[in-house]
């Protein structure tokens, strides 16, 4: 009872491990599409300020390329935030889920069984103590009811019984 409720905690320790390690992944990769969207962000605004450079130095043709590059960079950068923002786990976090479920429940049922086998041992314990208290405060009335009964109806029954076999 005790090895199956440590078993089911192993398994549940073991799930919420594997479900940690599925987000730990999901973060990791969120992350790195995060720093590259920054990364291409930051190269955008460098080619913003050139372009701003070179607006300010007159309205010739090298100008709109850097604008449009830049633009080009921004648009890319906000593209790969749209894939790590929907980045999402994948259809093992479900099993990973149910087998943490199962596991759960499979010790809720364990501490019911043991709380039903303790309860029963402290019953006999408190049957034990009044057996025991009754003793010492009444030795012989203890005595008649838990010995000297038991043992006059065997010996009742043992004589009937030869009786009914003569």
């Amino acid at each position: 009872m005790i090895d199956d409720l440590v078993s089911d905690l192993h398994l549940l320790q073991k799930a919420d491990s594997l479900i940690g390690k599925i987000w730990l992944k999901v973060i990791a990769r969120r992350f790195s599409l995060f720093m590259f969207a920054g990364l291409i962000a930051v190269f955008g605004l460098g080619m913003a300020d050139i372009a701003g450079l070179y607006a300010l130095q007159g309205p010739a043709g090298p100008v709109w390329a850097a604008v449009i590059v830049a633009m080009a960079d921004f648009a890319i950068a906000a593209i790969v935030l749209l894939i790590a923002r929907n980045s999402e786990p994948g259809p093992e976090i479900d099993l990973a889920l149910d087998v943490r479920k199962m596991a759960i429940e499979a010790i809720k049922t364990d501490a019911a069984d043991l709380k039903v086998t303790i309860d029963a041992i402290g019953q006999e314990v408190r049957d034990a103590k009044d057996t025991i208290a009754g003793f010492v405060q009444n030795p012989l009335d203890v005595a008649a009811q838990k010995l000297l009964i038991p043992a006059a109806i065997s010996i009742i029954n043992g004589l009937r019984s030869k009786k009914e076999q003569a």
